[in-house]
């Protein structure tokens, strides 16, 4: 545990989707099959997205909100989750997907946590908005992959 400011943590989790983007983008370039293909450009899509949602999370908050400290904000798992999608088989369709999904929930979780510690409303209020994006987010992804199967 570490102290950071709600300022770090957008950046960190703006960082960590650019970084899971790169990855798919370099994997949907390897992939042999069609559905693998179509779920890596999926999945590269929405981490483009969430890093523009984050960028303007960032400027829709006061400096006030930004600036609050959080005192118990966990060191995260992002650098665990990064090498297991390096260590992912690409032929798996299942196996990405699952990671993928594994991914959001660990995310959303984060912000679960971190608004619940948060000692101001808007801290709370920002953690309670992004849990809910990543929420949203699990849901879509939930639904695609489910439509996927079917392809």
């Amino acid at each position: 545990m570490r102290y950071k400011t709600v300022e770090d943590v957008i950046h960190e989790g703006r960082d960590f989707h650019a970084q899971l983007s790169q990855v798919y983008r370099e994997y949907e370039q390897l992939a042999s099959d069609g559905r693998i293909e179509l779920l890596l450009d999926q999945l590269r899509r929405r981490e483009d997205s969430m890093m523009h949602s984050l960028e303007n999370f960032h400027d829709d908050l006061t400096p006030g909100a930004l600036h609050t400290w959080v005192q118990f904000a966990p060191e995260g798992r992002e650098k665990e989750f990064l090498q297991r999608l390096r260590n992912v088989d690409l032929e798996n369709l299942d196996d990405i997907a699952k990671l993928a999904l594994d991914i959001e929930m660990y995310l959303a979780d984060q912000y679960r946590d971190l608004a619940l510690g948060a000692e101001t409303p808007s801290a709370r209020d920002a953690f309670e908005r992004l849990r809910d994006l990543e929420e949203l987010e699990e849901h879509t992804l939930s639904k695609n992959l489910f439509n996927l199967r079917d392809y």
